[in-house]
């Protein structure tokens, strides 16, 4: 197996699909990318695009990220740590209740969850700090050098030419192969966290890594039943609430009270004018 080619097959958005593949980057590329990150930097900060430092100043000022957020961060990542002892070293216990591990799994990603509502805004704005964007150039170029098509051409032309093609189907194909080699990049990132493992292994989440029961049923945290659009249901496939009530397609309750026959008399104005014309 070459480690240093990538081939992919990319699907069009017309249907049909093209081959290329993409080869870590030499040398004399990565010379040439690291002097054009330089270039994207003295720009950046030219055109009083702030710094990871700056930002952070102005971030703490703001309350985005001060040192509370910082103590609550290693109050997770802690707790996160615990947890995948727990569920892997059974915390000095020889046997365990798998209704406990999937507790301690489905905890796992609770945490998770809030950790990364945690890091939302700082992540946001530190995107577009020099830092980023220079960082993000140069992978750009790295790429636009280092995609070929099959027969051995090259995919761009410059790095202008894959700026202007980046949000194509073959710019982010070529991307995600090379982010895979270079930085051991796995776009399922998910599948392979300690908490989902645990889960697959005990058959207890689907191929999207969504949790199931034992008759391999999607069901919610609580374990209650719901659909692949997160709505609670019944044995019978039918919407429900939380509480059982039977809700329709749009979510409304369905009338279970009868309140008799909907009215149909006739309005007041309408009889009289009948009335006044027989009579006449």
């Amino acid at each position: 197996m070459n480690n240093k080619r990538k081939d992919v097959e990319v699907k069009l958005e017309d249907g049909s699909t093209v081959k290329i593949y993409v080869v870590l980057p030499t040398a004399k590329t990565i010379q040439k990318a690291d002097r054009y990150r330089a270039k994207a930097w003295t720009e950046c900060i030219e055109d009083g695009i702030k710094t990871k430092d700056e930002l952070a100043i102005i971030m703490e000022k703001r309350g985005i990220w001060t040192q509370e957020h910082k103590i609550k961060e290693e109050k997770i990542i802690k707790e996160l740590t615990d947890c995948e002892k727990e569920l892997y070293l059974g915390g000095g216990k020889k046997t365990a209740l798998l209704s406990d591990g999937k507790n301690i799994a489905i905890r796992m990603r609770q945490l998770r969850n809030d950790l990364k509502n945690l890091y939302m805004d700082r992540i946001a704005m530190e995107q577009n700090t020099a830092e980023s964007l220079s960082d993000n150039a140069r992978f750009d170029y790295i790429v636009a050098y280092s995609t070929f098509y099959e027969n051995g051409q090259s995919v761009y032309k410059d790095i202008d030419d894959y700026n202007e093609k980046s949000s194509d189907e073959i710019a982010f194909a070529s991307a995600t192969a090379l982010a895979e080699m270079m930085y051991n990049f796995n776009p399922k990132g998910d599948e392979v966290l300690p908490e989902n493992q645990w889960l697959k292994t005990f058959d207890l989440v689907d191929e999207n890594l969504s949790l199931v029961n034992e008759d391999k049923v999607l069901v919610d945290l609580d374990g209650r039943t719901i659909n692949e659009l997160g709505y609670y249901i019944n044995s019978d496939g039918e919407r429900i609430d939380k509480e059982g009530n039977l809700l329709d397609e749009n979510g409304n309750y369905v009338i279970k009270v009868d309140y008799g026959k909907p009215n149909t008399r006739k309005r007041p104005g309408k009889t009289t004018k009948t009335r006044a014309k027989t009579e006449s």
